[in-house]
């Protein structure tokens, strides 16, 4: 199985934040939107990894075998083929998976993962041309994800569980 270095690469920078906020409480006055919502995505996909043994990817962590970052990356972003699709104007499809870590946190989330799917690859790749009713969604998923985010890590901080 390929290996993702631009999702490993993804994961160390959205580990790295965690590392740096140590997943900190939503009140904590440097944690933005985004940022809340990355952390708390983190948390979601680290602990699906350790339910499954694997070890959660970070920066400065001795790098896993091929065979192991195979089994995490196969974990973290699901196998087979993408459940999920969009065709963008001009032809470039977009495709997800559905049954992997990424994609349990993001139903966590924004509670609708393949709404969020089509909201977010329409607005992030048409930006103000994106059709309206996609620009809603967005706007209402994302704001579900934060508070979602806010609720999740606010949990783990009283629970000491931020890892």
């Amino acid at each position: 199985m390929p290996t993702y270095p631009r999702r490993a690469t993804a994961v160390a920078l959205l580990a790295s934040l965690c590392l740096v906020t140590a997943c900190a409480a939503p009140e904590a006055p440097s944690l933005s939107a985004d940022d809340t919502v990355k952390a708390a995505q983190l948390l979601l996909t680290d602990r699906c990894l350790t339910r499954q043994g694997l070890t959660p990817p970070r920066p400065g962590r001795r790098e896993a075998d091929a065979e192991e970052q195979s089994r995490v990356s196969e974990a973290l972003f699901g196998t087979g083929r993408a459940e999920l699709s969009l065709t963008l104007p001009g032809g470039p499809e977009v495709r997800q998976h559905t049954d992997g870590c990424l994609a349990q946190a993001q139903q966590r989330l924004y509670g609708d993962q393949e709404r969020w799917f089509r909201a977010s690859t329409t607005v992030n790749n048409l930006k103000s041309r994106a059709p309206a009713g996609e620009r809603t969604a967005y706007r209402e998923l994302r704001a579900h994800a934060v508070r979602t985010a806010r609720t999740i890590l606010r949990s783990a901080s009283e629970k000491g569980t931020n890892r």
